[in-house]
């Protein structure tokens, strides 16, 4: 069992926002909304400050969105086509998002954060059109702003839920580090199954 002091938290607490968006937005499979979450009730023990979590989450995401904005820009469909033959969940996300794109135009970006598969190929998709760079970290920014926001105050929204999750791991012996890394083997190995035959080249 892990037990992390409230010192060791104020003290990396943001730094491990940081890494753990970072990754998730360049596409390694970690849940960072739970710790997001988790963020979020340190945020309400005192343990961190809210401002200091939220630029950690935003600073991370826009990193992590703008090396998949210029990597879709300097490598075009050709990326985003690679990609897609390597995971459907991939496939069907740039379908949608070019989709929603065509119909609403540039503020599906901020959109996307918040719908489930769409956050990670909307960059990269992006970088093929002819959407205006400024244009694109501007409507990202204000969906990052709001999807970092709504995660860290979900402590507020879920803490009953939060509540009743706690007692269960003290009664199993776990702490809530256990419980992050069980889901993100659980999340990590979802991710895994969607995901296609290793890409050899054939049949496209």
């Amino acid at each position: 069992m892990i037990q992390i002091p409230p010192s060791a938290i104020a003290q990396w607490g943001a730094a491990a926002v940081f890494v753990t968006v970072l990754l998730t937005r360049l596409g390694v499979p970690l849940p960072s909304a739970p710790l997001l979450v988790l963020a979020g009730s340190a945020v309400a023990s005192g343990w961190l400050a809210f401002s200091h979590v939220l630029l950690a989450a935003v600073a991370a995401a826009l990193l992590g969105d703008s090396a998949w904005f210029c990597a879709g820009r300097i490598y075009g469909r050709q990326l985003v086509a690679a990609l897609s033959r390597c995971s459907y969940a991939v496939d069907s996300g740039v379908r949608t998002t070019s989709a929603l794109f065509e119909r609403h135009g540039e503020p599906i970006v901020a959109v996307s954060k918040f719908v489930p598969g769409l956050g990670l190929v909307t960059p990269p998709l992006m970088g093929t059109t002819q959407i205006a760079a400024l244009a694109f970290f501007l409507w990202d920014a204000a969906g990052i702003v709001a999807w970092a926001a709504f995660w860290l105050l979900g402590d507020a929204l879920f803490e009953r839920q939060l509540h009743v999750a706690l007692m269960e791991l003290h009664l199993h012996d776990a702490t809530v580090i256990d419980a992050i890394a069980a889901l993100a083997l659980f999340y990590f190995v979802f991710r895994l199954m969607r995901r296609r035959p290793p890409c050899d080249g054939r049949g496209s």
